[in-house]
């Protein structure tokens, strides 16, 4: 009797039948495992040019850094922005929900805390938690973000760069937004705002942290000197580019300390984002 193993060579694999079964279906159950989603943390210090007349943090500054550490963590994922740009496909936020507890003031070192907490066929979710160097906690965020064709400028499936990663948070989700945002029917302050050389991104779209700015710049002056802003549920509806110009409008909902907000494109009308904040007293 030959002594001789089977193996496979060339495509063919020499042996019994019962034997190349048996080889075959070993090779499907024996797949490689998954890339796991780790969580990532990253470090920064309140600038002076990121703070308000209170010497506060902004929200949009804080929103900034959730941004970097997100971008920190798809890096060491493999599925950062310039990933993706390799296939001309990009990351896109389509909606963003974040509550403040307190705001970090000038020159206070924070870690920014965030992983992967979800995955859907054409959805990525994604938490953040604001810690400062005492580990006492600032503020917490869930986001949604879809990926889009940079050639055809629209949302595709999520590819299998991102896909092949088992999403296995270590992190309990925290409580997303959902559902529709009330409607705003009639704007009680309204403005335009024009579209500039340094609102556009790396995308060649308007930044999200300025729309972010725009629906802020946009609430009455007696609501930013007195209140502050403990929570925002934000919707990115569509992109708009450098030219173009911004209808920014805010209304008080039903609720107390309620605003609704919706940026449009003056030039054809197409809703941009729709928002809903909510607002403290300074100081409670």
């Amino acid at each position: 009797m030959s002594s001789r193993r089977p193996e496979a060579s060339g495509g063919v694999f020499y042996g019994p039948s019962w034997l190349r079964r048996r080889f075959f279906r070993t090779l499907a159950e024996h797949k490689p495992e998954k890339m796991k989603a780790v969580g990532g943390a990253s470090e920064f210090t309140v600038r002076s040019h990121e703070i308000d007349y209170r010497g506060q943090a902004t929200l949009p500054a804080l929103v900034s850094y959730m941004h970097e550490a997100a971008w920190d963590n798809t890096v060491t994922l493999g599925i950062s922005m310039y990933d993706l740009l390799k296939q001309d496909m990009t990351w896109v936020l389509q909606r963003m929900r974040v509550e403040m507890f307190r705001y970090p003031r000038h020159s206070e070192e924070l870690t920014v805390e965030t992983w992967a907490s979800g995955r859907e066929r054409i959805f990525m979710h994604r938490d953040f938690r604001v810690y400062s160097a005492e580990r006492e906690l600032l503020g917490q965020a869930t986001s949604v973000w879809l990926v889009m064709d940079m050639v055809k400028r629209q949302l595709v499936s999520l590819p299998e760069l991102i896909t092949g990663i088992e999403v296995a948070p270590t992190e309990p989700p925290l409580p997303f937004a959902k559902g529709k945002l009330p409607q705003l029917k009639e704007p009680t302050q309204e403005q335009q705002i024009p579209v500039r050389w340094h609102d556009i991104d790396l995308n060649r779209h308007v930044t999200n942290t300025r729309y972010l700015q725009w629906v802020l710049d946009s609430m009455p002056l007696e609501v930013l000197q007195q209140k502050q802003l403990r929570e925002i549920d934000i919707i990115f509806r569509a992109e708009t580019a450098l030219g173009d110009t911004v209808h920014a409008a805010v209304a008080p909902a039903e609720v107390a300390d309620t605003f609704l907000h919706k940026l449009s494109s003056q030039e054809n009308g197409k809703e941009l984002v729709q928002a809903q904040t909510k607002w403290r007293k300074v100081g409670s």
